[in-house]
């Protein structure tokens, strides 16, 4: 009985050892095979024309690894992966993407490349232009030139009333009052085919007198001077920005109103108000002020800009935190 036991117990340990020895010559007989294949891998060198593209544009990809035989290119953007040794490629959305490439199933190379927003091509065909002198005098007739080749509505505006003055492809305007004014063109509504431009408007020129002809053998009548009596003229006052500003808070409160700043303006209350580059009269800023469309806390700052001569204010710009789009529709 206990030889057969011995027998059974020789014959289990010869088994282990001849699997043993079937496992290691499995093993050394796959490393064999593998350190006879292995290819050590180059320095991963794959190129493109440039660093920097825009969206939608073809980018070719070249490999230079030496010793590569199969490529598999990952362009980092989820599209599907693709083969070859010189891919193209582009991108749907700008951004930066990690491209990788993986040479003889085992090397991987890494390069990183930018992509911007594809950038507006420009259309002189969109181009919005006019002409206008300088300067003009009151009640001349202004006649722009208008030079813009392609469009179908005009809307001008010519600074000394708030809205549209003409719808007209080249129309014509005359200024009552004198002032800085803006001559502004939109084409077709839209707000990006716009222009603007200054002109500066002159006091009517003074017709020359024509001097009295004294007949023959009449005497001209004795001319009395007076040598103490001065000669006057009128001179707006002074008033800082910084009160001007407190001023307009009292038209908010209805304390003041527009019958308060005459003296300021010589009377001419539709002198011209720049503010968030659009064009209103003093008169109609006072209007919003009241109504509480243009709220005089947000007027951010004021500059006044005022006649040599006289001291009148002619114009004035106003510096506001606030969307009046509104106000001029």
């Amino acid at each position: 009985m206990e030889t057969s036991d011995n027998l059974k117990s020789n014959h289990i340990d010869k088994s282990v050892i001849f699997l043993f020895i079937a496992a290691i010559l499995i093993t050394a007989s796959v490393f064999g095979y593998k350190y006879t294949n292995y290819t050590p891998c180059e320095v991963i060198d794959f190129k493109t024309d440039s660093n920097n593209y825009e969206v939608g544009e073809i980018i070719r990809f070249r490999d230079n690894t030496r010793g590569a035989i199969k490529r598999i290119w990952d362009f980092g953007d989820g599209s599907q992966i693709q083969s070859g040794i010189s891919p193209n490629h582009y991108y749907e959305k700008p951004g930066k993407y990690n491209i990788k490439l993986i040479v003889n199933g085992q090397c991987e190379g890494f390069k990183t490349i930018e992509i911007s927003e594809k950038k507006p091509v420009f259309d002189s065909t969109q181009l919005v232009s006019f002409a206008i002198p300088a300067k003009i005098r009151v009640g001349e007739k202004l006649k722009p030139v208008n030079e813009t080749i392609y469009g179908e509505k005009w809307e001008w505006r010519f600074g000394d009333r708030a809205g549209v003055d003409s719808k007209e492809k080249n129309p014509t305007h005359t200024y009552s009052t004198r002032g800085v004014r803006t001559v502004t063109l939109i084409v077709d509504g839209n707000s990006k085919r716009s222009i603007s431009k200054r002109i500066e408007v002159l006091p009517k020129k003074e017709a020359s007198k024509k001097k009295d002809t004294v007949g023959v053998g009449r005497t001209p009548p004795p001319i009395i001077l007076n040598p103490n009596k001065k000669r006057e003229e009128f001179r707006a006052p002074d008033i800082s920005e910084a009160d001007f500003m407190k001023k307009l808070n009292l038209v908010e409160a209805r304390e003041k109103y527009k019958e308060d700043f005459t003296d300021y303006f010589c009377g001419e209350f539709d002198r011209s108000v720049y503010i968030k580059g659009k064009t209103i009269s003093f008169e109609k800023l006072c209007e919003h002020i009241r109504n509480k469309k243009i709220k005089a806390k947000r007027i951010e700052s004021i500059k006044l800009y005022r006649d040599k001569k006289d001291n009148c204010i002619t114009h004035l710009e106003i510096g506001y935190k606030g969307w009046l789009q509104s106000l001029f529709d």
